[in-house]
């Protein structure tokens, strides 16, 4: 039998990319419909292994991605709102999700293939409904995966009667040689449905063994273990940990099983006489069988990647590194994380103002020199966030995030301007105090502290809402009441301008700029909390 050697290659790898990008354009479907709600439920689940696992499991079977799963979890854990012992349940969660994608494989409606591509592009043109395009994007994305599996398929079908094929596919049988077979493919493919899709369709060809497909399929779980591994490097050391960690759980998995290859075969015979679903229910025992034994050994799991990955001895200068390309794979995950660092920022501008007053008008020549460097590390961080917002910004952004981006943009430059106004304007007026060797009466002095107390405490309520808290009952932030109270101080420096003292004119210039220092504060205070939300 002679084949067309050219035009079975061309549709087999052409069939693959079309079931590849199929399966991005509906993950793509899924991640829009699901939106921040993803972020939320992961949050809200991660309480112990079991809620973990769940949370995991039931956000990967939702969007058909662990890598967005992951994605998730590392950023939760970079921020400090997670620990690491809490991703590995949502880690072996992932992997059951995972067998979601073979189940749907298996249902064979290819036939439908074409029928649910027109009805997705339709959704997607004629609609304007966000959530009708959303579900035209999926079911866009989820036909041309069948359509992707028909490709193959018929590209295959002259391979049934090819000896030397058939001969080449018994070798198989031999099941080491087929897991190296599965790890290479996933791995060259950087998808373990992709192996599950081509296993399925030689499987319904009858072109390999049931036994010999599911060593297929135990290569794909190793295969992708080395794309979490290539996909880590470079990135937070959060991101390896949860990479080292996915490949003990599928290696470990992979070498328990591989003795019991024909025992696992016999099982998924007996359920059902569909090679198809043998394969995808086989996926599904053996992701099951691990995850159940694995989530008991969380702990000691914990205890060997923080082993094998430490913590690195020398601190890193960054200040924010949860701020890393390796969160842009997620917008809104991106977002968030730079609220959170944001919100850092803040505190640090907060022990600024915090001792800006009590410099200002009793510190010496040394303690003026150590606030200005503290300004450093806040001009530090205002560079690195901005760098981050810029990369989001080049992104494709709902109207949402393009507001909240905006947001956040004015938030951190509020942060950096009261920052210097207290290391640049205060400390300047400090130093004329210094220079000329005066100091301010005990009534000045208590009337300038206590709006200057109002303006700080103003700021850090704008703050706390910024990062999402509710301040029921503060005043602080009332345009009026501070008004009221910056008039009566600025009317007493007025009167005192009349008292006979030579050194009246500069002691009247140093109050008037602690003064105005003050007024900026509280309106950059009041120019923050428009930022909240």
């Amino acid at each position: 039998m002679n084949l067309n050697w050219w035009t079975l290659i061309v549709l087999l790898l052409g069939g693959l990319a079309l079931f590849l990008h199929g399966m991005n354009v509906m993950t793509d479907g899924l991640k829009a419909a699901a939106g921040s709600n993803m972020k939320r439920f992961l949050k809200a689940m991660t309480r112990n292994r079991w809620t973990s696992l769940l949370a995991g499991t039931g956000i990967t079977a939702i969007i058909q991605s662990s890598s967005v799963t992951t994605v998730l979890a590392v950023g939760f854990v970079s921020a400090g709102l997670l620990s690491f012992q809490s991703t590995l349940g949502v880690i072996l969660g992932a992997n059951l999700g995972t067998t979601i994608t073979a189940q749907i494989i298996a249902f064979k409606i290819t036939s439908a293939s074409w029928v649910m591509i027109a009805f997705g592009y339709l959704f997607k043109v004629l609609f304007a409904k966000k959530s009708y395009k959303e579900f035209g994007t999926i079911v866009l994305g989820l036909g041309m995966v069948f359509l992707g599996m028909t490709v193959m398929s018929e590209a295959t079908e002259p391979l049934k009667t090819y000896e030397p094929f058939i001969h080449l596919m018994k070798g198989l049988d031999n099941h080491l040689l087929a897991i190296l077979i599965g790890t290479a493919f996933t791995a060259a493919v950087q998808s373990s449905s992709a192996t599950t899709g081509v296993v399925i369709v030689l499987a319904s060809q009858g072109l390999v063994s049931i036994d010999g497909g599911i060593a297929l399929i135990l290569g794909a779980n190793v295969g992708t273990c080395v794309t979490a591994v290539l996909s880590a490097l470079g990135k937070p050391r959060e991101a390896m940990r949860v990479a080292m960690a996915h490949v003990f759980f599928n290696v470990a998995g992979v070498m328990l099983w591989f003795g019991f290859i024909e025992q696992l075969k016999e099982i998924v015979q007996f359920i059902s006489n569909d090679e198809a679903r043998q394969i995808a229910n086989a996926h599904t025992l053996f992701n099951t069988a691990n995850t159940v034994l694995f989530i008991w050994l969380v702990h000691p799991v914990t205890k060997l990647i923080l082993w094998l990955v430490p913590e690195k001895k020398r601190e890193e200068k960054i200040l924010f590194p949860e701020l890393h390309s390796y969160f842009l794979e997620d917008k809104s995950m991106a977002l968030d994380l730079a609220s959170q660092s944001i919100v850092k920022l803040g505190k640090r501008t907060l022990k600024i103002i915090d001792k800006g007053i009590i410099i200002a008008t009793s510190g010496t020549a040394t303690e003026l020199i150590g606030l200005r460097k503290k300004d450093i590390s806040v001009d530090r961080g205002h560079a690195e966030i901005l760098r981050f917002l810029q990369q989001i910004r080049r992104m494709t952004l709902s109207n949402e995030e393009a507001k909240k981006l905006e947001l956040q943009v004015e938030a951190v430059n509020v942060l950096e301007t009261a920052a210097d106004l207290i290391t640049t304007n205060l400390v300047e007026a400090a130093e004329h105090r210094i220079d000329k060797g005066f100091q301010p009466s005990e009534t000045t002095l208590s009337m300038l502290t206590k709006l200057y107390d109002l303006a700080a405490s103003a700021f850090a309520s704008a703050l706390d809402e910024f990062s999402g808290k509710e301040i029921p009952g503060n005043d602080a932030l009332n345009k009026e009441t501070f008004k009221a109270q910056f008039q009566e101080v600025r009317s007493y420096l007025t009167q005192r301008l009349t008292e006979e003292d030579e050194m009246r004119i500069s002691i009247y210039r140093f109050e008037s700029e602690i003064l105005e220092a003050i007024r900026r504060l509280h309106s950059l205070s009041r120019r923050l909390e428009r930022k909240a939300g």
